[in-house]
């Protein structure tokens, strides 16, 4: 049940946990006149983060299919939420939102086959996938499924080698494309990516 929070005094102090460390971070403060919960609405996805009010705070909060109908009667408004949204993006993240492929793999599909030559690493956004790898004597072993935030091919990508298996798509499947550049660029950055395999 996502809903937009609107400051109209007082603040939010949004925080969210990172993979190194114990406590929850915050990321940043929102003032008289500023939103907080915008992405969560206009994706539907869950709140990645806590919001607390640290001291006395009022908010106009607004759910998410009243938000709705306000786009429905002013669909502009979208364009302004969204940009609240970018304009509180990191510069990196901003700069793997353009590196990145949004793709489609209708149900039956191979995203890959095995001995294919890896160069990205897939993340499953929503849908399904299947990963078979064929044997010396020709047989077909299920090896995994896999869902949504699943990442897929990443070993391969890492490591350099082909692809292990075969994957293709059980239902419609939505996912991302993290190109090897993108990957390599991640792992400069974030060094405990290489931890992963």
């Amino acid at each position: 049940d996502v809903s937009l929070h609107f400051v109209l005094s007082g603040c939010l102090h949004v925080y969210q946990r990172m993979i190194d460390k114990q406590e929850a971070v915050c990321l940043f403060v929102t003032h008289p006149g500023e939103m907080v919960g915008q992405l969560a609405v206009l994706t539907g996805e869950p709140l990645i983060f806590t919001v607390k009010a640290v001291r006395d705070c009022t908010y106009l909060k607004i759910s998410k299919s009243d938000f709705y109908e306000i786009m429905r009667e002013q669909p502009s408004v979208v364009l302004s939420v969204a940009h609240t949204v970018a304009i509180r993006m990191s510069a990196f993240v901003r700069q793997m939102d353009f590196a990145i492929d949004w793709m489609a793999v209708e149900a039956g599909r191979a995203l890959y086959r095995q001995d294919d030559q890896s160069d990205c690493t897939y993340i499953i956004l929503n849908g399904r996938l299947r990963s078979v790898i064929r044997k010396a004597n020709g047989k077909k072993e299920l090896v995994g499924e896999y869902g949504r935030g699943d990442l897929i091919g990443v070993v391969e990508a890492l490591t350099k080698q082909p692809r292990a298996t075969t994957v293709h798509a059980v239902r419609d499947t939505e996912l991302v494309k993290l190109p090897e550049g993108t990957l390599n660029n991640i792992k400069r950055r974030y060094p405990q990516v290489n931890d992963y395999h």
